[in-house]
């Protein structure tokens, strides 16, 4: 009955496991990098339901084994690891000095929680196999609270500037899943909280996907569908849309390579995305073709951003061509986007004239 009962208590959770698993193999937007840290996730979700299966068993024994304090200890420090991994998958970059600090916390615990059998710290077993608690017992659960924030901080950088729906479905996930654990620890039930966890990974990795999908893989900035579906949900809190367009990128493509092209369009939308007004969202919606949608935001906010965009653009080797509109009683945000996109026209059309009329 071990394996079958272990397999009977947890097959929701190797049920779905073996879905993501399954998902992963099959999934083409996510890099390399992020399928390996969510292979490394359902592995240790796996890992821990084994522990938390034998630490139960090592409970029922009359004396206290080594095992015990083992288990309970691998127990504290495989639930912030799962956390960090959670965390380190939005990260847009490869493991760096940033990501070596949430490390710090639990590289720092680790040796209390499988030393604490002898120093009494944390927990501690009598001879008679009884828990029982140090000055320090509550050191798991202020690391596992510790993780908790930074992951909720993380997906709030994460996820600023996308959809409003993005972001609920984001805090759902992850504030229903934390609830679950709070729920378990208010009422001490001894509940392994892998199920829980395997839950909101799942969700979490299909939200992740599908805002993949919503990417322009090249930006990094919200794709052209992303950029239709958000005017359908957001047209009531829409207040102005800027229109921009890449002068000379058929130029650059042409004469130096589409490697060129591509950095210059990379660089562009690096600017346009660090210097857009508050609430607002950079598109890249065609080839060198970007649109803002700009969210309770005024003409004065508006204008100072266009400004900023221009001057940082000086820095380097691109110029790029401006046109806004202001939503309104009288202009809805159709009619925006087409006067937005006649004025970015006409601005273009100013800066070649001056061009040409400069090098005559």
């Amino acid at each position: 009955m071990g394996l079958l009962g272990y397999i009977v208590d947890n097959y929701v959770m190797l049920y779905e496991l073996a879905g993501l698993f399954c998902i992963l193999a099959i999934s083409n937007l996510l890099s390399a990098r992020m399928k390996r840290q969510t292979i490394a996730i359902v592995i240790l979700l796996l890992a821990e339901s084994v522990v938390f299966r034998l630490e139960g068993l090592t409970q029922n024994l009359t004396e206290m084994s080594l095992y015990r304090p083992f288990l309970t200890a691998l127990l504290y420090s495989l639930y912030p690891v799962i956390l960090m991994l959670l965390i380190l998958l939005t990260e847009t970059d490869d493991f760096n000095r940033r990501s070596l600090v949430f490390v710090i916390p639990w590289a720092l615990c680790v040796p209390v929680f499988f030393t604490s059998q002898w120093t009494h710290l944390v927990c501690w077993f009598t001879e008679d196999n009884h828990y029982m608690g140090g000055p320090m017992n509550m050191l798991p659960y202020w690391l596992f609270a510790f993780y908790v924030l930074v992951f909720l901080v993380q997906n709030v950088r994460f996820f600023r500037g996308y959809s409003r729906i993005n972001r609920s479905i984001a805090r759902y996930i992850i504030l229903g899943a934390m609830a679950g654990v709070l729920l378990y620890i208010v009422t001490e039930v001894n509940m392994d909280y892998s199920a829980i966890f395997t839950a909101a990974v799942l969700l979490y990795y299909v939200l992740v996907y599908i805002h993949m999908a919503k990417m322009d893989p090249l930006t990094s900035l919200p794709n052209r569908q992303s950029y239709y579906q958000d005017l359908k949900i957001e047209t009531r809190i829409i207040t102005g849309v800027i229109s921009i367009d890449m002068n000379d990128l058929q130029a650059i493509n042409s004469s130096l390579g589409h490697e060129f092209g591509d950095m210059a369009l990379v660089v562009v939308a690096g600017v346009l995305k660090h210097h857009c007004p508050k609430n607002s969202t950079v598109y890249r919606v065609g080839g060198d073709e970007f649109v803002v949608i700009c969210r309770r935001q005024g003409e004065t906010e508006i204008r100072a951003a266009i400004n900023s965009m221009r001057e940082n653009l000086v820095y380097t080797s691109y110029v790029c061509a401006f046109g806004y509109a202001m939503c309104g009683p009288d202009n809805n945000v159709q009619q925006a986007i087409k006067l937005a996109d006649e004025r970015m026209k006409e601005d273009k059309a100013a800066s070649k004239q001056f061009r040409d009329g400069t090098n005559r």
